[in-house]
């Protein structure tokens, strides 16, 4: 089939309107809303007599790469979706094929998006906004608990039930993080005002750019407008990885919250612990936040003529020399000094601009050549429970490089027949009792049955290690990085059961 076959065909299913009837069970009705993967569609389960919606979505189940590659995204999002039972994510109930195109059907929520809300009734006050942003912090730490990125956390995409509560819907974007790449090269899909900075910049993202995401949400719908939003998408963009976000006084105790969630620096930013903390202050009508984790200081000294030094927060420097003098993360007011001090500042800056002019003068006459920084090499890795040690391919180590290892995705065991499911982290100490009997299997036997392990294998002897959630450690020598379940020593390992997936990266 053509893309213009596809194009007319999109067009004949859009004339069917409503009143169809979906996989001889859903009833259509009227149209909810429409965006940019989908059509949703107010409906009744026949079977189960009950509303529901019906999300339509604007792909077919056949043609070339490219619609495969959306097909695959559709079931993910649906899969990532109904994994997460929470009452403020929005429930899946079923996934079909019909017309040759793919439905989601999904919970009704009886209620506006919080967009056509604050459009509607007008803005949120700090408190309420801060109730509401506990509700979606919830709902995001399910949604990560389940190795999922929502990667659309926007005001359009939460949803109000009639008493109010939030529901985090839409994930036509979600990607499971389980190794598979699936937008195509360059592609940058979401909101670009609500999109973290580290996926403008193509770095690694993870639940921090969600809760970024979230933070831009808070602003929005409590301050009045998008802290990045700029009149062209280039402009939004360079505002999104440089420029601080633009935030008004109405968003009174809620304003550090907002500023810490959209640090820069993904390490940088409240963890959803503090957060939550913060949150639930502001939400009680607090004078204030609380005590909030600072980010990384760096002084930025101000143009000549200035009598004044910019202090700004930023976990990964983000900006270009010029704006160093007009950008601030967080500033704040510069400790009284003594004249001395004064005079050993200014020194100190006229000393820097001069060398910094020199070094630029040789670099842009080519005289100076730009030293290369570091290099990391990463790569995905499924770990076989049943397999023992094994290698990870795609990276050599050395001595001096720093291994990183991330679990992603996934659930093993150490008996199939007996034991549950368990996690990186291995079982806890009442499971792992249970296989007192079988200690002779374990690898590292201070480390619960279950444990994914890492360890060098070189010519000399190397530790084993506890990866949990995520690991990192200096090599002290040459060798092969492997990993394994501790629950592999001898053949203990043939009843294990589950893969693992995990991120390697080894910076040189």
């Amino acid at each position: 089939m053509t893309s213009g076959d596809g194009e007319h065909q999109a067009a004949t299913h859009a004339q069917r309107g409503p009143q169809r009837l979906i996989a001889g069970r859903y009833q259509l009705h009227d149209v909810l809303g429409r965006g940019g993967m989908g059509t949703v569609w107010r409906a009744h389960d026949q079977l189960l007599d009950r509303p529901v919606a019906a999300k339509e979505l604007h792909i077919l189940t056949h043609g070339d790469e490219e619609h495969r590659i959306r097909v695959r995204r559709a079931i993910r999002e649906a899969r990532a979706v109904a994994r997460v039972p929470h009452p403020h994510v929005v429930g899946v109930h079923d996934l079909v094929e019909y017309e040759d195109r793919l439905w989601i059907v999904m919970e009704l929520v009886q209620g506006p998006s919080l967009a056509q809300s604050i459009a509607g009734t007008g803005l949120l006050t700090p408190q309420h906004a801060a109730a509401l942003g506990l509700q979606l912090l919830d709902a995001l730490e399910a949604v990560h608990a389940a190795g999922t990125l929502h990667r659309d956390v926007k005001p359009a995409n939460v949803l109000l039930r009639p008493d109010g509560s939030a529901v985090l819907t839409d994930f036509g974007i979600a990607a499971l993080d389980d190794g598979e790449f699936l937008t195509t090269t360059g592609e940058l899909v979401g909101s670009l005002e609500f999109m973290a900075p580290e996926r403008v910049m193509g770095w690694e993202v993870g639940p921090a750019s969600d809760l970024w995401s979230l933070g831009a949400t808070l602003a929005t719908v409590c301050g009045g407008q998008s802290p990045f939003r700029r009149p062209a998408r280039p402009a939004t963009l360079h505002a999104v990885a440089y420029e601080a976000p633009v935030l008004t006084e109405r968003l009174g105790p809620l304003r550090p919250v907002v500023e810490a969630l959209l640090r820069k620096s993904p390490d940088d930013r409240l963890s959803s612990a503090s957060a939550r903390s913060a949150l639930r202050r502001v939400a009680a009508a607090e004078s204030d936040a609380g005590p909030l984790p600072s980010a990384t200081v760096r002084v930025f000294f101000s143009p000549a003529g200035s009598h004044e030094a910019d202090t700004m927060t930023s976990g990964r420097e983000l900006f270009t020399p010029t704006e160093r003098h007009t950008t601030s993360l967080n500033s704040r007011p510069r400790p009284p000094r003594s004249s001395r001090g004064r005079r050993l500042m200014w020194a100190l800056a006229g000393t820097a601009v001069l060398a910094a002019g020199v070094v630029g003068g040789l670099f842009l006459t080519g005289t100076l050549p730009l030293k290369a920084g570091p290099k990391t090499t990463t790569t995905r890795q499924v770990v076989q429970s049943a397999t023992g040690w094994q290698p990870v391919t795609g990276v050599t180590v050395r001595r001096g490089d720093q291994v990183t290892v991330r679990y992603v995705s996934g659930q093993w065991t150490a008996d199939y027949r007996n034991m549950p499911m368990a996690g990186p982290a291995g079982y806890d100490a009442a499971t792992n009792k249970l296989l007192d009997g079988a200690k002779d299997c374990k690898v590292d036997a201070k480390a619960p049955f279950a444990t994914l392990l890492a360890q060098l294998k070189g010519q000399k002897a190397f530790p084993v290690y506890s990866v949990g959630q995520k690991l990192t450690f200096r090599a002290t020598g040459n060798g092969t990085l492997q990993l394994g379940m501790n629950d592999l020593a001898g053949s203990c390992s043939a009843d294990n059961k589950g893969t693992m997936t995990v991120r390697v990266s080894v910076t040189h």
